[in-house]
Protein backbone atom coordinates (compact mmCIF):
# COMPACT_ATOMS: atom_id res chain seq x y z
CA UNK A 1 0.00 0.00 0.00
CA UNK A 2 1.18 3.26 -0.81
CA UNK A 3 0.48 7.01 0.24
CA UNK A 4 0.44 10.47 -1.81
CA UNK A 5 2.34 13.23 0.00
CA UNK A 6 0.31 16.74 -0.40
CA UNK A 7 1.07 19.73 1.27
CA UNK A 8 -2.95 20.55 1.04
CA UNK A 9 -5.31 19.03 3.29
CA UNK A 10 -7.47 16.55 1.52
CA UNK A 11 -11.10 16.67 2.49
CA UNK A 12 -11.93 13.64 4.39
CA UNK A 13 -15.42 11.89 4.15
CA UNK A 14 -17.14 9.84 6.80
CA UNK A 15 -16.19 6.36 6.66
CA UNK A 16 -18.43 3.56 6.00
CA UNK A 17 -19.65 0.64 8.32
CA UNK A 18 -17.54 -1.49 5.70
CA UNK A 19 -13.90 0.42 5.92
CA UNK A 20 -14.46 0.07 9.92
CA UNK A 21 -14.55 -3.37 10.44
CA UNK A 22 -11.00 -3.86 8.30
CA UNK A 23 -7.60 -3.50 8.48
CA UNK A 24 -4.31 -4.36 10.79
CA UNK A 25 -5.63 -2.28 13.46
CA UNK A 26 -9.63 -3.20 13.05
CA UNK A 27 -11.43 -0.08 13.07
CA UNK A 28 -8.83 2.08 13.91
CA UNK A 29 -7.01 1.05 10.56
CA UNK A 30 -8.87 3.56 8.06
CA UNK A 31 -8.70 6.72 10.47
CA UNK A 32 -4.87 6.01 10.33
CA UNK A 33 -4.90 6.47 6.73
CA UNK A 34 -6.94 9.70 6.98
CA UNK A 35 -4.82 11.00 9.04
CA UNK A 36 -1.80 9.97 7.42
CA UNK A 37 -3.46 12.11 4.40
CA UNK A 38 -3.74 15.16 6.58
CA UNK A 39 -0.41 15.30 8.85
CA UNK A 40 3.05 14.66 6.77
CA UNK A 41 4.91 13.50 10.19
CA UNK A 42 2.44 10.47 10.22
CA UNK A 43 2.53 9.82 6.74
CA UNK A 44 5.95 8.98 6.86
CA UNK A 45 6.15 6.91 9.59
CA UNK A 46 2.41 5.12 9.59
CA UNK A 47 3.81 1.65 9.70
CA UNK A 48 6.22 2.96 12.44
CA UNK A 49 4.22 4.25 14.83
CA UNK A 50 4.61 2.91 18.48
CA UNK A 51 2.14 1.15 20.82
CA UNK A 52 1.94 3.88 22.83
CA UNK A 53 1.34 6.34 19.54
CA UNK A 54 -1.23 3.95 18.62
CA UNK A 55 -3.01 4.03 21.79
CA UNK A 56 -3.33 7.87 21.89
CA UNK A 57 -4.57 8.02 18.60
CA UNK A 58 -7.09 5.87 19.38
CA UNK A 59 -7.94 6.84 22.64
CA UNK A 60 -8.52 10.74 21.05
CA UNK A 61 -10.91 9.34 18.25
CA UNK A 62 -13.06 6.99 20.44
CA UNK A 63 -13.49 9.94 23.44
CA UNK A 64 -14.31 12.30 19.90
CA UNK A 65 -17.86 10.89 19.60
CA UNK A 66 -19.78 11.37 16.84
CA UNK A 67 -17.13 14.18 16.36
CA UNK A 68 -14.39 11.92 14.79
CA UNK A 69 -16.46 11.80 11.20
CA UNK A 70 -16.93 15.43 11.16
CA UNK A 71 -14.49 16.53 8.14
CA UNK A 72 -13.25 19.82 9.59
CA UNK A 73 -12.92 18.20 13.32
CA UNK A 74 -10.58 15.70 12.26
CA UNK A 75 -9.37 17.29 9.89
CA UNK A 76 -7.93 19.99 12.61
CA UNK A 77 -6.95 17.00 14.50
CA UNK A 78 -4.72 15.94 11.95
CA UNK A 79 -2.98 19.24 11.46
CA UNK A 80 -2.65 20.21 15.03
CA UNK A 81 -1.48 16.21 16.14
CA UNK A 82 2.24 17.35 15.91
CA UNK A 83 1.93 20.68 17.54
CA UNK A 84 0.04 20.70 20.33
CA UNK A 85 1.39 18.21 23.53
CA UNK A 86 -1.30 15.47 24.12
CA UNK A 87 -3.27 16.59 27.21
CA UNK A 88 -3.80 19.99 25.08
CA UNK A 89 -5.19 17.88 22.10
CA UNK A 90 -7.37 15.82 24.52
CA UNK A 91 -8.61 19.46 25.97
CA UNK A 92 -9.14 20.31 22.81
CA UNK A 93 -11.11 17.46 20.71
CA UNK A 94 -12.97 15.01 22.91
CA UNK A 95 -16.45 15.39 23.23
CA UNK A 96 -17.00 17.34 26.65
CA UNK A 97 -21.00 15.95 26.61
CA UNK A 98 -19.42 12.65 27.60
CA UNK A 99 -18.98 11.73 31.34
CA UNK A 100 -16.60 13.63 32.95
CA UNK A 101 -13.75 12.63 30.35
CA UNK A 102 -10.82 14.21 31.62
CA UNK A 103 -7.22 15.46 29.13
CA UNK A 104 -5.72 14.21 31.95
CA UNK A 105 -6.04 10.92 30.71
CA UNK A 106 -3.33 11.50 28.39
CA UNK A 107 -0.39 10.35 31.67
CA UNK A 108 -2.09 6.55 30.87
CA UNK A 109 -1.62 6.18 27.50
CA UNK A 110 2.42 4.73 27.84
CA UNK A 111 0.58 1.87 30.70
CA UNK A 112 -1.64 0.50 27.96
CA UNK A 113 -0.89 -2.99 26.78
CA UNK A 114 -1.32 -4.67 23.74
CA UNK A 115 -2.49 -3.95 20.19
CA UNK A 116 -4.88 -1.08 20.07
CA UNK A 117 -7.96 -1.46 21.88
CA UNK A 118 -11.57 -1.73 21.00
CA UNK A 119 -12.89 1.19 20.99
CA UNK A 120 -15.59 0.70 23.74
CA UNK A 121 -12.59 0.08 25.89
CA UNK A 122 -11.16 3.37 25.51
CA UNK A 123 -14.81 5.13 26.56
CA UNK A 124 -14.79 2.82 29.49
CA UNK A 125 -10.93 4.04 30.59
CA UNK A 126 -12.62 7.57 30.14
CA UNK A 127 -15.78 7.00 32.40
CA UNK A 128 -13.03 5.02 35.30
CA UNK A 129 -10.83 8.35 35.43
CA UNK A 130 -14.08 10.19 36.22
CA UNK A 131 -14.51 7.72 39.16
CA UNK A 132 -11.66 8.82 41.86
CA UNK A 133 -11.19 4.93 43.38
CA UNK A 134 -10.36 4.24 39.68
CA UNK A 135 -8.61 6.44 38.77
CA UNK A 136 -6.46 6.31 42.09
CA UNK A 137 -5.86 2.67 41.06
CA UNK A 138 -5.32 3.35 37.66
CA UNK A 139 -2.44 5.93 38.66
CA UNK A 140 -1.21 2.68 40.51
CA UNK A 141 -0.63 0.40 37.98
CA UNK A 142 2.63 0.13 36.29
CA UNK A 143 -0.11 -1.49 32.91
CA UNK A 144 -3.35 -1.44 32.11
CA UNK A 145 -5.15 -4.26 30.46
CA UNK A 146 -8.64 -4.40 28.83
CA UNK A 147 -8.99 -6.84 31.85
CA UNK A 148 -8.21 -4.33 34.61
CA UNK A 149 -10.93 -1.82 32.89
CA UNK A 150 -13.07 -5.13 33.26
CA UNK A 151 -13.09 -5.68 36.98
CA UNK A 152 -12.48 -2.12 38.07
CA UNK A 153 -15.73 -1.46 36.30
CA UNK A 154 -18.05 -4.53 37.69
CA UNK A 155 -16.81 -3.94 41.44
CA UNK A 156 -18.84 -1.74 43.43
CA UNK A 157 -17.25 1.82 43.22
CA UNK A 158 -16.01 2.19 46.96
CA UNK A 159 -14.21 -1.75 45.98
CA UNK A 160 -11.83 -0.19 43.15
CA UNK A 161 -8.56 0.05 44.79
CA UNK A 162 -5.34 -1.02 44.14
CA UNK A 163 -5.22 -3.57 47.20
CA UNK A 164 -8.61 -5.62 45.89
CA UNK A 165 -7.83 -5.59 42.48
CA UNK A 166 -4.58 -7.37 43.32
CA UNK A 167 -7.02 -10.11 44.90
CA UNK A 168 -8.43 -10.93 41.26
CA UNK A 169 -5.15 -12.88 40.02
CA UNK A 170 -7.39 -14.80 37.51
CA UNK A 171 -10.42 -13.95 35.52
CA UNK A 172 -13.24 -16.24 37.54
CA UNK A 173 -12.16 -14.73 40.90
CA UNK A 174 -13.58 -11.39 39.48
CA UNK A 175 -16.94 -13.59 40.26
CA UNK A 176 -15.75 -14.65 43.43
CA UNK A 177 -14.38 -11.66 45.07
CA UNK A 178 -17.83 -9.62 43.93
CA UNK A 179 -20.09 -12.24 45.83
CA UNK A 180 -17.29 -12.75 48.88
CA UNK A 181 -17.43 -8.60 49.14
CA UNK A 182 -21.68 -8.63 48.69
CA UNK A 183 -21.65 -11.30 51.58
CA UNK A 184 -19.52 -9.58 54.05
CA UNK A 185 -21.76 -6.22 53.61
CA UNK A 186 -24.61 -8.07 54.77
CA UNK A 187 -23.07 -10.31 57.19
CA UNK A 188 -21.16 -7.23 58.59
CA UNK A 189 -23.57 -4.70 59.24
CA UNK A 190 -21.37 -3.10 61.75
CA UNK A 191 -18.63 -2.27 59.36
CA UNK A 192 -18.44 0.28 56.86
CA UNK A 193 -17.18 -0.18 53.32
CA UNK A 194 -13.84 1.34 54.32
CA UNK A 195 -13.22 -1.39 56.96
CA UNK A 196 -14.59 -4.00 55.05
CA UNK A 197 -12.04 -3.34 51.96
CA UNK A 198 -9.28 -2.87 54.40
CA UNK A 199 -9.85 -6.15 56.03
CA UNK A 200 -9.68 -7.83 52.02
CA UNK A 201 -6.96 -6.00 51.39
CA UNK A 202 -5.01 -6.94 54.78
CA UNK A 203 -6.45 -10.25 53.94
CA UNK A 204 -3.22 -13.18 53.70
CA UNK A 205 -5.41 -16.01 52.33
CA UNK A 206 -5.79 -17.15 48.48
CA UNK A 207 -9.45 -18.11 48.68
CA UNK A 208 -11.80 -15.49 49.03
CA UNK A 209 -14.13 -17.90 50.99
CA UNK A 210 -11.80 -18.08 53.79
CA UNK A 211 -11.88 -14.08 54.09
CA UNK A 212 -15.67 -14.27 53.97
CA UNK A 213 -16.10 -17.29 56.44
CA UNK A 214 -13.33 -15.65 59.07
CA UNK A 215 -16.33 -12.50 59.27
CA UNK A 216 -18.89 -15.10 60.13
CA UNK A 217 -17.63 -15.35 63.49
CA UNK A 218 -19.61 -13.17 65.37
CA UNK A 219 -22.98 -14.12 64.08
CA UNK A 220 -24.92 -16.43 65.90
CA UNK A 221 -26.21 -19.95 64.70
CA UNK A 222 -30.17 -20.57 63.79
CA UNK A 223 -31.34 -21.43 67.86
CA UNK A 224 -30.81 -25.14 68.99
CA UNK A 225 -33.13 -27.67 69.89
CA UNK A 226 -32.44 -27.19 73.44
CA UNK A 227 -30.23 -25.67 76.01
CA UNK A 228 -27.40 -26.88 78.67
CA UNK A 229 -27.81 -30.78 79.31
CA UNK A 230 -26.34 -31.73 82.11
CA UNK A 231 -26.37 -35.37 84.05
CA UNK A 232 -26.01 -34.48 87.67
CA UNK A 233 -22.65 -36.34 87.67
CA UNK A 234 -20.42 -32.64 86.09
CA UNK A 235 -20.64 -33.02 82.81
CA UNK A 236 -22.63 -31.00 80.62
CA UNK A 237 -23.27 -30.91 76.73
CA UNK A 238 -23.85 -27.28 75.54
CA UNK A 239 -24.95 -26.34 71.99
CA UNK A 240 -22.14 -24.63 69.62
CA UNK A 241 -24.01 -20.92 69.12
CA UNK A 242 -21.26 -18.80 67.09
CA UNK A 243 -18.93 -19.84 64.31
CA UNK A 244 -16.13 -18.42 67.26
CA UNK A 245 -17.22 -21.39 69.23
CA UNK A 246 -16.77 -23.81 66.11
CA UNK A 247 -13.29 -23.17 65.72
CA UNK A 248 -12.62 -23.08 69.22
CA UNK A 249 -14.01 -26.83 69.72
CA UNK A 250 -11.77 -27.73 66.55
CA UNK A 251 -8.65 -26.37 68.13
CA UNK A 252 -9.66 -27.64 72.09
CA UNK A 253 -11.14 -31.41 70.45
CA UNK A 254 -7.92 -31.19 67.73
CA UNK A 255 -10.54 -32.31 64.96
CA UNK A 256 -12.26 -31.01 61.73
CA UNK A 257 -15.38 -29.65 62.76
CA UNK A 258 -14.48 -26.30 61.70
CA UNK A 259 -15.19 -27.20 58.07
CA UNK A 260 -18.69 -27.94 58.97
CA UNK A 261 -19.62 -23.85 59.33
CA UNK A 262 -21.59 -23.85 56.29
CA UNK A 263 -24.04 -26.39 57.50
CA UNK A 264 -24.07 -25.16 61.32
CA UNK A 265 -24.66 -21.22 59.62
CA UNK A 266 -27.76 -23.12 57.20
CA UNK A 267 -29.00 -24.72 60.49
CA UNK A 268 -28.03 -28.19 58.23
CA UNK A 269 -26.57 -29.33 61.39
CA UNK A 270 -26.26 -28.49 65.02
CA UNK A 271 -23.23 -29.30 67.12
CA UNK A 272 -22.81 -29.92 70.74
CA UNK A 273 -19.69 -30.05 73.43
CA UNK A 274 -19.64 -32.55 76.22
CA UNK A 275 -17.08 -31.10 79.10
CA UNK A 276 -16.78 -32.40 82.45
CA UNK A 277 -15.00 -29.42 83.95
CA UNK A 278 -11.61 -29.39 82.59
CA UNK A 279 -11.89 -32.79 80.79
CA UNK A 280 -12.89 -32.79 77.15
CA UNK A 281 -15.73 -35.47 76.39
CA UNK A 282 -16.79 -35.17 73.24
CA UNK A 283 -18.09 -33.33 69.88
CA UNK A 284 -21.72 -34.23 69.04
CA UNK A 285 -23.48 -33.25 65.18
CA UNK A 286 -26.79 -33.08 64.98
CA UNK A 287 -29.24 -33.24 62.31
CA UNK A 288 -32.49 -32.36 61.44
CA UNK A 289 -35.28 -35.58 60.98
CA UNK A 290 -37.86 -34.02 58.67
CA UNK A 291 -41.26 -33.87 61.31
CA UNK A 292 -39.51 -35.07 64.06
CA UNK A 293 -37.00 -33.46 65.38
CA UNK A 294 -33.16 -34.14 65.88
CA UNK A 295 -30.99 -36.98 65.82
CA UNK A 296 -27.34 -37.38 66.71
CA UNK A 297 -25.74 -37.99 63.42
CA UNK A 298 -22.07 -38.21 64.97
CA UNK A 299 -20.15 -38.33 68.07
CA UNK A 300 -16.51 -38.46 68.73
CA UNK A 301 -13.74 -36.91 71.27
CA UNK A 302 -10.80 -35.84 71.41
CA UNK A 303 -8.41 -36.09 68.41
CA UNK A 304 -11.39 -37.84 66.61
CA UNK A 305 -11.05 -40.68 69.13
CA UNK A 306 -13.77 -43.28 69.52
CA UNK A 307 -15.77 -43.18 72.89
CA UNK A 308 -15.61 -45.60 75.20
CA UNK A 309 -18.85 -47.10 76.13
CA UNK A 310 -19.37 -45.33 79.58
CA UNK A 311 -19.02 -42.22 77.96
CA UNK A 312 -20.98 -42.89 75.21
CA UNK A 313 -23.90 -43.74 77.35
CA UNK A 314 -23.08 -40.67 79.30
CA UNK A 315 -23.54 -38.40 76.54
CA UNK A 316 -27.07 -40.44 74.91
CA UNK A 317 -28.55 -40.41 78.41
CA UNK A 318 -28.38 -36.53 78.29
CA UNK A 319 -29.55 -36.36 74.96
CA UNK A 320 -32.75 -38.66 74.85
CA UNK A 321 -33.79 -36.91 78.48
CA UNK A 322 -34.00 -33.84 75.70
CA UNK A 323 -36.05 -36.20 73.24
CA UNK A 324 -32.95 -36.32 70.29
CA UNK A 325 -32.28 -39.57 69.04
CA UNK A 326 -28.85 -41.68 68.34
CA UNK A 327 -28.94 -42.67 64.93
CA UNK A 328 -27.24 -46.03 64.15
CA UNK A 329 -24.19 -44.46 63.14
CA UNK A 330 -23.52 -42.74 66.14
CA UNK A 331 -23.92 -46.01 68.21
CA UNK A 332 -21.97 -48.34 66.11
CA UNK A 333 -19.76 -47.66 63.41
CA UNK A 334 -20.90 -51.33 61.77
CA UNK A 335 -24.47 -49.27 61.23
CA UNK A 336 -25.72 -46.48 58.80
CA UNK A 337 -29.10 -44.65 58.48
CA UNK A 338 -28.28 -41.65 55.95
CA UNK A 339 -29.82 -38.46 57.05
CA UNK A 340 -28.89 -35.98 54.53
Amino acid sequence: MTFQSSSKPQAFAPLSAESMAGGVYGWLTPYLIALAKQNAHIHSRLLHLTRTELHFIALCLALMGEKRDDADHFGAFARDYDRLPRRSLLANYIDTAGPGYSPKLATLVSKLAGRPWRMRSYLRLGELYAEPHARKTLCHLASISRWHLIALSRLPAPYRTYGVLRKIRKRYDLACVMFGIEVVRRVRTDMTDRQIIASLERSDTSRIRDWVEAHYERLPFPTAPTGALTDGTGAVSRPVATARDLFRAAREFDNCVDRYLWEALTGRSCFYRCDNGQRRIAVAELKRLPGVGWAVDEIRGPNNAELSGPERAQVFAMFREAGVLPAPQALSRFSWFDLE
